[in-house]
């Protein structure tokens, strides 16, 4: 078995609703990009403490966190 790597970012918002810092959207680009390309965008985000559902952009982000993912790969199935 093999593990796969995936990269990305975890962006925080503050909910427009409740307040709390529990809004998040994930970003996974091809390539590396630079903070100022992420806190350009626009992304769907709900809140895991209320439910609220819109639109945040990454200008907003209270933090920006890099995440890296190891999946396993089973040998022999796909790449």
């Amino acid at each position: 078995m093999n593990a796969r790597e995936t990269r990305g970012y975890l962006l925080t918002f503050r909910c427009v609703n409740c307040g709390k810092h529990e809004l998040f959207a994930k970003y996974a680009p091809e390539d590396i990009v630079t903070e100022a390309q992420i806190r350009g965008r626009i992304y769907q985000v709900t809140c895991t403490s209320c439910g609220w559902q819109g639109q945040a952009c990454g200008m907003s982000a209270v933090h920006v966190s890099h995440i890296v993912k190891l999946e396993a790969k089973v040998a022999g199935q796909g790449n």
